[in-house]
């Protein structure tokens, strides 16, 4: 697999008010090609970048992902920082769940 030069994680948040619960979706482009759109699953906060790094990984975009003793692993964001690959990611709030 060749080094990508770019990528991009966009997450979507939806705050289901009845039961108090946080969903998220995530799509990730590499190098301005989108390569994947993962499903609603439960998690709030920045759990849509967790989610997308342990795909990235899974799938070979992070092959030498450190992980420690505490059961973490090294953040996305200062993976591919440290390999000098542009990486941007944000979350986007939406109102209703079939906009996720």
């Amino acid at each position: 697999m060749n080094k990508p030069t770019s990528i991009v994680i966009r997450g979507r948040r939806w705050f289901q008010k009845s039961y108090g619960n946080t969903y998220n979706t995530v799509s990730i482009e590499v190098d301005g090609r989108e390569i994947t759109s993962l499903p609603m699953e439960y998690g709030y906060g920045d759990y849509y970048l967790q989610r997308a790094g342990d795909w990235l990984e899974s799938n070979g975009y992070m092959p030498d992902r450190k992980h420690y003793p505490n059961g973490g692993s090294e953040p996305v964001w200062h993976y591919f920082q440290d390999r000098g690959i542009i990486c941007e990611y944000y979350a986007v709030d939406v109102d209703r769940k079939r906009d996720l």
